[in-house]
């Protein structure tokens, strides 16, 4: 049977290739990236924009990638928590597959804004990078929910013992410091960076078991057992 024809091998194929690349292009994103963000006044993006504007595009594209490989990464996750975790399975995706839309965001923002810039003192460009970093109360938001729901996924991991725990909280801890860095408001680069490759490490091991798991396995974990109704006896 190939595997677009066999529904369990192929979501299994489908959840461990987006929890490695989903990271993987977060990590990836970073080596290109400046120090730019969305709370930032537009007199203090334009010129980092215009110094880095390259850089920010080819980051932005690839953190969209990371984006839309977020959903199916948060839907393989729930999937191996329908029997126990299956509340943090359903929050988890939840919060991640909202989040992802934040993600997408913002990486769509960093597009946007790398073609502001002209030579020169542009006023219009400052202007509208002005107005445009006014989506911070839109993403910040939902950026959160990324952070949220990796958290209730790994919890959901560690609940259902579906992988070696040093994974799920190791993900757990990076997430963890990685709050911590952002309320710091801290601006260099480098510890985003530090983080994606960290969760490269913890989520790309988590999709590395998937790929090798059996597709019966992977039936067995959506296989939730049939509730007792009053008309069936309770087995002896």
């Amino acid at each position: 049977m190939s595997l677009l024809s066999d529904p369990h091998r192929f979501r299994k194929t489908v959840a461990g290739l987006c929890l490695i690349g989903a990271p993987l292009a977060g990590f990836l994103s970073c080596l290109t990236d400046a120090d730019e963000g969305t709370g930032e006044k537009g007199s203090e993006l334009y010129p980092t924009v215009q110094a880095h504007a390259s850089g920010i595009h080819t980051t932005g594209l690839v953190f969209m990638l990371s984006a839309v490989l977020t959903v199916p990464m948060a839907l393989g996750l729930s999937h191996v928590l329908r029997r126990r975790g299956a509340v943090l399975g359903h929050l988890g995706a939840a919060a991640l597959g909202l989040g992802a839309f934040g993600h997408f965001g913002y990486g769509l923002w960093q597009v946007i804004v790398s073609r502001a810039a002209a030579p020169g003192d542009n006023a219009a460009a400052v202007a509208y990078l002005d107005r445009i970093s006014s989506a911070t109360g839109f993403l910040l938001p939902l950026m959160i929910l990324v952070d949220v729901g990796v958290v209730l996924l790994c919890a959901g991991l560690l609940r259902a013992r579906a992988v070696a725990a040093w994974a799920p909280w190791l993900a757990i801890g990076v997430i963890a410091a990685d709050i911590l860095v952002q309320f710091a408001g801290v601006t260099a680069t480098w510890p985003v960076t530090a983080v994606w490759a960290v969760l490269t490490v913890a989520l790309g091991y988590v999709g590395v078991r998937f790929l090798a798991m059996p597709a019966a396995t992977w039936a067995a974990y959506g296989s939730v057992p049939t509730p007792v109704t009053e008309h069936e006896p309770i087995p002896a």
